[in-house]
């Protein structure tokens, strides 16, 4: 007995102090709290007899419930701090284990009929019990102080996510995990396939934490992916659509690819993964508005990936409002229908509400703007419309304008005979435009010009002063365009630079986005004051944050577990388009990180085995059991004492 107690040892061992309660029924037996009734007796002899037996007979019992009381106490207190017997001096510690499971999508990969997450779930599982407690957590999900039971509970749920850590981050969360176990045996398991993109150094640090790699390998399979979906030509009869895909390795077997409107099958074609692992496949589809686009490929392997949303919504023509004391037919040519919608006003006869609602506003050569003008182009310039000022000879009035732009005047122009040879090719605004990159022309010229250097240069002069500027949505020409001052309008280059401002002044909502990341997406759509806009996708109802403007409507998407799907923008009720997201494609890659060489941890595969081997190296013998059945004998003794002794 006396080397029972002292190998005994408390996995809560603060709850000792639990003891001082004892002093409470100690305090009230002795103090004899209980008042006596004055009872008359006409025999004197008889009365100092009962006396004498009831004392005596009340000393004892009081002394045996007493007794009884404290004992039933101690065991109560002692049960509740879990006292435990360790077998070696292995366990003379507490161990404390923190389990990773890894659920992220690689963990689809098939094993023996199921994922390698559904058996990695099964064996943990089993290994659960009186004997086996730890705290968990997975990619999107923590499981900290629950008992075997509620864990096994919890594990039934746990699902697949496309959040995921890297190894550096699970390091930092297991760090800050033990800090609150400064005097446990700290044992880090970590559950996975282990990819490549966990980052896994070869030599891990040596600390109090021991690590454990529970390396879990799938059976042989084959997985393709569904990557990517651009359009890659289109005309108004028809859309040329491809999709990118990928594969884990080469494959004789032909598989069917199909796209989908909903349950409307648009087409299918096969694919074969013989020579290549990366492929494209293309169809041709008709040139119409498609809601819930899905494109499909059946395969062994990984399910989420099998799978990728897109929609096309109705093509919407870029605005245009330009705004002339003179006639403006060369843009009347460059923006044209379908694309683009133009109108043109004269300084005096303007339309505010199409100017307001526009998403391209040019100023061409206009030599006085009024104050209503002035406030509107400055409006609209923060809600988002593009701006092209080509400035008249006489540009004093302007400098209000700029400067609210964030750019310096004019000042005074300049009559010297320029060329306009640099062509900024890496500048976002002409990076898709040139197949190739054109050192020789017929390069264009201007008689006078203003001495502005400012912004972001497009096009330059021969001296390397800039000729069109741009900066925030502002594109400033620093020469009169007009045929007596220049001879841009007749140059090759007229075209595409005013094309290309029209196309980026309207963003097109993409195929699809990445739930993964932070998304701006412009909506146009107009939202009353008192409306939001919802994204639905069945039960699912979300609202995102939003920002109206008079033209449009801007949501943040922020990056976080998105369910893939097309979801359908809400505004009072109406459905006004589709907005579709995918899961990103990280983890179709699968390639596996080699542990074999792998300095200062454990590698094991089998999850049963560890955990048998880890209960047998550091056993205990649980003894709050029997406390409790020793505090459920001494209530029932004390019970018995109340009742029979007398």
């Amino acid at each position: 007995m006396r080397n029972l107690f002292a190998d005994m040892h408390f996995l809560h061992p603060e709850l000792l102090y639990a003891f001082f309660l004892l002093l409470i029924p100690l305090i009230v037996h002795l103090f004899r709290l209980r008042r006596f009734q004055k009872e008359d007796f006409t025999n004197v002899k008889f009365l100092k007899k009962v006396i004498q037996e009831t004392r005596k007979s009340s000393r004892l019992k009081k002394f045996l419930v007493l007794f009884s009381r404290m004992l039933l106490l101690a065991c109560i207190i002692i049960a509740f701090a879990q006292p435990y017997i360790p077998h070696g001096p292995a366990s003379s510690r507490e161990p404390k284990r923190l389990v990773f499971l890894d659920n992220s999508f690689s963990m689809q990969a098939p094993l023996n009929d199921v994922t390698l997450l559904k058996n990695s779930l099964n064996r943990l599982y089993e290994s659960l019990g009186e004997n086996l407690q730890f705290d968990l957590f997975t990619n999107d999900r923590e499981y900290f102080n629950l008992s075997a039971s509620q864990l096994k509970k919890e594990l039934q749920n746990v699902n697949f996510t496309q959040e995921r850590y890297d190894f550096r981050q699970l390091r930092l969360k297991a760090e800050n995990y033990f800090r609150k176990y400064p005097n446990s045996k700290k044992e880090f398991i970590l559950i996975s396939d282990f990819q490549q993109n966990l980052e896994i150094p070869t030599e891990l640090p040596k600390d109090s934490i021991s690590y454990t790699f529970l390396a879990q390998t799938p059976g042989d399979f084959f997985n393709s992916s569904i990557d990517t979906a651009y359009i890659a030509s289109s005309d108004p009869e028809s859309i040329n659509l491809k999709f990118g895909l990928s594969a884990s390795g080469n494959s004789e077997e032909d598989f069917a690819v199909s796209v989908y409107d909903g349950d409307r099958l648009l087409g299918r074609n096969t694919v074969n993964f013989s020579e290549e692992q990366n492929t494209e496949i293309q169809f041709r589809l008709q040139n119409e508005k498609i809601n819930n686009g899905i494109i499909k490929i059946e395969d062994s392997g990984l399910l989420y990936d099998n799978r990728l949303f897109f929609n096309i919504g109705e093509k919407q023509p870029v605005k245009v409002v330009v705004i002339s004391d003179a006639p403006a037919s060369f843009l009347e040519k460059i923006y044209t229908k379908p694309e683009f919608e133009i109108s043109v006003f004269s300084p005096t006869r303007i339309d505010f509400n199409q100017l307001n609602s526009a998403n391209l506003v040019i100023l061409s050569e206009v030599e006085n703007i009024s104050a209503s003008l002035l406030n509107n182009l400055k409006n609209i310039h923060k809600s988002g419309t593009s701006l092209i000022i080509i400035p008249p000879e006489k540009a004093e009035n302007y400098a209000s304008l700029l400067n609210n732009l964030g750019f310096p005047d004019f000042g005074e122009i300049v009559p010297a005979d320029k060329l306009i040879t640099e062509i900024e090719f890496d500048h976002p605004l002409l990076s898709d435009v040139f197949e190739d990159r054109v050192e020789n022309f017929e390069y264009p010229k201007v008689s006078k010009s203003f001495p502005f250097n400012s912004g972001n240069p497009v096009l330059r002069f021969a001296d390397g002063s800039p000729f069109l500027s741009a900066n925030n949505n502002v594109f400033i020409f620093t020469a009169p365009l007009n045929r007596e001052n220049s001879n841009f309008l007749n140059s090759p280059l007229v075209v595409p630079v005013f094309y290309s401002i029209g196309l980026q002044s309207f963003k097109t909502n993409d195929l699809y986005y990445l739930s993964n990341t932070q998304n701006n997406i412009d909506i146009p759509v107009k939202i009353e004051n008192d409306h939001v806009l919802h994204l639905v996708k069945n039960d699912l109802d979300l609202i995102p944050q939003q920002q109206n403007f008079s033209n449009k409507l801007e949501i943040l998407i922020p990056s976080e577990n998105l369910p893939a799907g097309n979801y359908k923008l809400i505004n009072n009720e109406n459905e006004t388009g589709t907005l579709s997201f995918n899961y990103g494609r990280e983890e179709s890659k699968l390639k596996y990180a080699s542990l074999q060489n792998l300095k200062n941890a454990r590698v094991k595969k089998d999850i049963n085995d560890y955990f048998s081997a880890a209960i047998a190296s550091s056993h205990i013998t649980l003894l709050w059991k029997w406390f409790v059945i020793f505090a459920l004998i001494f209530l029932a003794i004390e019970m018995l004492l109340l009742k029979f002794l007398k």
